[in-house]
């Protein structure tokens, strides 16, 4: 801070009046480079003017915010006042610089549920909402952006840079759009809100960057999900799309309506079954109850698993299936069937498991409607005869209580029709009306049963390198030697 500048007159004598009399004093304190003050001690002087207010203010550099009404008010108390003068004003100020406004952001969609506890007292991190989906055009985020300040000035006249604002600490993705004249984001695709601490966005594709687990809770999606770590035992995952894991299937509480991919192996402890309406593709299945609609390809082993696919089973070079219950629509195609231990491993080939359970509910349906109509039928001939009986003077009420058992039996007989189409579609469906085979590359081991139309062919003995060929028109299989590669 500058030194307080002071200006004396010293003592003005008057060689006709007698003594000197003692002229004001003006001192200027300035603070800051912001603020200059003027302190005036002293008596009153009519001839008291601005230039020695302005003088001190030019000797000190000082070019901005003078406050000149200011200067004229001190002036005109000094000149008129009838008391000592004791006075201390503001006649300069800076502006001070307005500092920007930081960018922020609002969440728009709802936030993660929270951990619920159980009636005995656990808490419930499986069924836990932590990815939240978001429909095509619905509001995701609110982004403000910084507000530049506005720079300020010293007395001095030099600017003073105003601080710099910080953007939104999130910004738009790709898949959401700013609504005209707002601050408001839409979703532009249907997806899974996504905020990883930069960037707030909508994917098609749900991703888990570790394990899907008690972390996460259960997973439920209508779009593809990945999961680049394991799915844990007990988590629950159900997929609208595919289903991708980089490592490996823990749970049997998975329901994909695409295809699976595997990049380790499936190990469900028989816990639970894990269905999927697509392909499959494993290192290895071991422990596991799987049904597939499509088809499975396995690198490694199928071991100690109850496995359906509606389509044809692979395994690659140096395969094994062992130990195993397997229904096959199609092939299976595998270098070793069954192993060196002589465990069990049978094959169902050419079923179709879900038309075989339906058509075993159709026909237990069809012949419930079939008992049901036989039921009808008798009742109407009842009908029949008291109508004989009353020849032409039936009563009302009989007459509305048959029309109304007459329409109930066409509406049994149109189900009947519905039912006995089903159960004939499903008749022709519940096995492979084209021919299959079975191919063991290097060897078919004792214990191993191939089973095609209720023929059955059991392996007491070792195998090397077959083909079983299985035609409709033969429950025999045609067997030929294997000379692939």
């Amino acid at each position: 801070m500058p030194n307080p500048v002071e200006f004396e007159g010293g003592l003005e004598a008057s060689q006709e009046n007698g003594p000197r009399r003692e002229e004001i004093r003006v001192e200027l304190n300035v603070q800051s480079d912001m603020i200059a003050t003027v302190r005036l001690r002293g008596n009153p002087d009519p001839h008291f003017s601005e230039n020695r207010i302005y003088q001190l203010l030019n000797e000190h550099n000082i070019k901005f915010g003078v406050d000149s009404t200011a200067i004229q008010k001190i002036v005109k108390q000094v000149q008129t006042s009838t008391d000592p003068i004791h006075i201390e004003e503001t006649v300069a100020r800076g502006a001070p610089m307005t500092p920007g406004i930081n960018g922020t952001f609002h969440r728009l969609v709802r936030k993660v549920d929270k951990v619920k506890l159980l009636e005995d007292g656990k808490a419930d991190f499986r069924n836990i909402k932590k990815f939240v989906t978001v429909e095509k055009g619905q509001p995701v985020v609110d982004i403000i952006p910084e507000m530049q300040g506005k720079p300020g000035h010293n007395l001095y006249g030099e600017e003073i840079p105003a601080t710099p604002p910080e953007p939104p600490p999130r910004k738009p993705g790709k898949n959401i759009s700013l609504m005209p004249g707002s601050h408001q984001y839409i979703a532009r695709i249907h997806g899974v809100y996504v905020d990883d601490g930069k960037t707030i966005d909508i994917s098609p594709e749900l991703t888990v960057e570790g394990n899907a687990g008690l972390e996460t809770g259960n997973i439920e999606y209508d779009g593809n999900v990945r999961i680049l770590g394991n799915i844990e035992r007990g988590t629950e995952v159900l997929v609208g799309g595919n289903l991708f894991v980089g490592g490996t299937v823990e749970s049997g509480h998975l329901k994909v309506a695409g295809d699976i991919e595997v990049q380790q192996g499936i190990n469900t402890a028989r816990q639970g079954t894990l269905q999927c309406a697509g392909n499959i593709r494993s290192t290895y299945i071991e422990n596991s109850v799987i049904i597939c609609d499509g088809s499975i390809l396995v690198q490694k082993s199928i071991l100690s698993s109850y496995v359906i696919s509606h389509d044809s089973i692979t395994l690659e070079k140096g395969g094994t299936v062992a130990g195993s219950e397997i229904v096959c629509y199609g092939d299976l195609i595998t270098d070793h069937l069954g192993s060196k231990s002589g465990s069990v491993t049978r094959l169902f080939m050419g079923t179709h498991y879900k038309n075989t359970r339906q058509w075993e509910h159709s026909k237990k349906e069809l012949e419930t409607i079939d008992e049901h109509i036989q039921e009808m039928t008798h009742h109407l001939k009842q009908y029949r005869d008291k109508v004989q009986r009353y020849r032409d003077r039936v009563p009302v009420a009989l007459q509305a209580e048959i029309r109304q058992e007459f329409r109930a039996y066409k509406e049994e007989l149109a189900k009947q029709r519905r039912a006995t189409s089903i159960f004939n579609y499903l008749s022709g469906h519940r096995s492979n009306p084209h021919p299959i085979k079975v191919v063991a590359r290097q060897m078919i081991h004792p214990g191993a049963e191939i089973r095609y139309h209720g023929h059955t062919e059991k392996y007491t003995a070792e195998t090397s390198m077959v083909e079983l060929h299985f035609s409709p028109d033969d429950a025999k299989p045609q067997i030929k030697a294997f000379k692939g590669n």
